[in-house]
């Protein structure tokens, strides 16, 4: 019954919005004159040329290419599905009912409960369809049972855009997620192309690309994360691309024509990527796989620039040289990154910075929490983590004590201007969230994160009953900082202002628009107790400013500002005995008899 009614709360939710859209009506993978409206046979009634009469249940008159999925729904499907003209697939919900959940938390997913691939992307006739994928997770079965040859979960030879989508379980010989035919056309130009941005693609695997295998390079990467996926041969990689084109359709440094842009790559196995002519990646964060990158640019025409490639292998092993191996013949260009053993020193005017010491990951952990400063005082990043209400996590920079100034870091404030005629390539526009980062170049963070401080003050608060204390959190105001510990802050202040002694961040209370009625602890994850010094009626609104390892180097207002406000009432426990709505079924009948006696009145008033 669920599998039947669950595009008719769609219709009613989606308006006149998406009036000209496929909308799916059921999660079942059929194919019958049932009124009732598959994924599938919505496919299919693109594929015949969207005929006005619609299709076993699909489409219609003026209808659109577009066709729209119930958000957290699963749609098992049985066999691939084919697809041969121009539509867009995407996880609809409705904007009016104030969902602030972020996307890629709402996908659908298609999960393949058959033995065959998801998706076939190719069309016979000569013209570039273009099918775009958005807010839908793809998961095969993930198992020996389901291994394609070529593409575990989607076989492309068109224009592929995938935007918060998460590619998972793929099992294949060649391309565990994608394989991209890239099959060249009478002009010499590879038709496969794939787009991808925002999204995860996480536990594929294959003998050959792990995720991806192309024949050539054709694809932009942006804003993605690459985690926990598995290229068995050591001769290929998990991003893999099979040959070069020909040296006159390749594209001059540094207009590339493959980009691998503001993206995370971490805990995979096998190579991540290998780096052929007309490929340049830049601002990425490379940590924690068991091997790093391979690079084979025999023309110079390709690089890599402001990136980290760090902790490959992870953990460390004898082989500690696999951040970077080069073929006899490459000439890549590598400007400006933050490497380990192996990757050398680069371009001699924009030359790597070259990280020696192990302490790369705090807690030496790929995942999890991070540690404070205190628990960990050299490592120069945080662990992979999702925020929350997030999709795609990250490995946050760390600003360590031991930097008298951000230049100190090797991570951040890393950006280049350009020497004379040398040429440079300049930072991305923007990290892996989408946060700008700074206009002014030479201030711009190696790697997939820019350090972000919070510029305006931040707001907390709860409301609690007489007796209880109240525990807030001020780890989502921080930005990309920590709070130093206690320990430090005499470095901050030599003369301490508060008369008490130190906690974490350096804490010191404000009152404003009342006196102080309670007591304030800080630990350094930002977690605030605040308990009450008695029962007292009303508000304790004050102000703390808090020193966090970014902050600390202004020198006139080194800490941030967070506005608290505490609320105490006495628990409500008065009861009357006059009116008592429950009790039965007479109560009911007899409210139900009092508010249509009132309407009664109002209509004869």
């Amino acid at each position: 019954m669920l599998k039947q009614s669950i595009g008719i709360g769609m219709l009613f939710i989606a308006g006149h919005a998406y009036s000209s859209n496929i909308i799916v009506t059921t999660t079942a993978d059929t194919k019958a004159d049932d009124q009732q409206c598959s994924l599938r046979e919505a496919i299919e009634y693109i594929n015949l040329g969207m005929p006005e009469e619609g299709y076993l249940g699909c489409g219609g008159k003026n209808a659109s290419s577009v066709i729209l999925l119930e958000k957290k729904a699963v749609y098992q499907i049985d066999t691939q599905l084919k697809i041969t003209e121009n539509l867009e697939i995407k996880t609809t919900y409705d904007s009016s009912l104030n969902d602030k959940t972020a996307p890629g938390l709402n996908n659908a997913t298609i999960q393949m409960r058959g033995n065959e691939r998801i998706f076939h992307i190719e069309d016979s006739k000569d013209r570039f369809l273009k099918v775009s994928l958005k807010e839908l997770t793809l998961q095969g079965c993930g198992e020996e049972r389901c291994r394609q040859q070529q593409g575990g979960l989607i076989y492309n030879n068109e224009h592929l855009i995938l935007d918060y989508v998460k590619l998972s379980q793929g099992v294949a010989n060649q391309g565990g997620a994608i394989y991209n035919l890239a099959q060249m056309t009478d002009e010499k130009i590879p038709a496969g192309f794939i787009e991808i941005k925002n999204s995860l693609l996480e536990a594929n695997q294959a003998q050959e690309g792990g995720v991806i295998y192309t024949q050539f390079p054709r694809f932009v990467i942006t804003t993605s994360v690459f985690k926990g996926n598995k290229t068995i041969s050591v001769a290929s990689a998990n991003l893999y691309s099979a040959a070069s084109l020909a040296d006159e359709e390749i594209k001059a440094f540094p207009s590339m024509g493959n980009m691998i842009v503001s993206s995370t790559f971490t805990a995979n196995e096998g190579y991540v990527m290998n780096v052929l002519d007309d490929i340049g990646v830049n601002n990425i964060s490379l940590i924690g796989n068991s091997r790093g990158v391979y690079l084979n640019a025999p023309l110079g025409k390709a690089y890599i620039a402001n990136s980290v490639i760090l902790g490959n292998p992870h953990p460390v092993s004898v082989n500690t040289a696999a951040n970077c191996v080069q073929a006899g013949s490459d000439a890549t260009r590598l400007q400006n990154n933050l490497v380990g053993a192996g990757c050398g020193a680069g371009d001699s005017n924009y030359p790597n910075t070259l990280w020696t010491a192990n302490s790369v990951l705090a807690g030496n952990l790929l995942e999890g929490a991070c540690q404070t400063l205190s628990q960990d005082k050299t490592a120069l990043f945080c662990p992979y983590q999702v925020p929350e209400n997030s999709f795609l996590g990250f490995m946050r920079p760390r600003v360590l004590l031991n930097y008298n100034s951000l230049k100190d870091s090797v991570v951040l404030n890393q950006g280049q201007l350009q020497l004379g005629d040398n040429t440079v390539v300049g930072c991305a526009a923007s990290d892996q969230r989408g946060k700008n980062r700074q206009s002014d170049i030479t201030l711009c963070d190696r790697g997939a994160i820019e350090v972000m401080v919070p510029e305006t003050m931040g707001l907390i608060g709860q409301d609690i009953l007489a007796g209880q204390i109240a525990k807030m959190s001020v780890s989502d105001l921080l930005g990309d900082s920590d709070l130093v510990p206690k320990e430090f802050c005499d470095q901050v202040y030599p003369n301490n202002p508060t008369g008490q002694a130190w906690q974490a961040g350096c804490v010191q209370i404000e009152q404003l628009d009342t006196r102080s009625k309670g007591k304030l602890t800080v630990d350094e994850l930002g977690n605030l107790v605040y308990t009450p010094d008695s029962a007292w009626h009303g508000a304790d609104v004050f102000k703390i400013k808090l020193v966090t390892s970014t902050t600390r180097f202004n020198s006139t207002t080194p800490y941030m500002e967070v506005k608290v406000q505490v609320i105490q009432e006495h628990e409500n426990r008065m009861e009357s005995d006059k009116i008592k709505v429950s009790g039965g079924a007479w109560s009911a009948y007899g409210l139900m008899a009092l508010l249509g006696l009132l309407g009664l009145s109002r209509r004869k008033a």
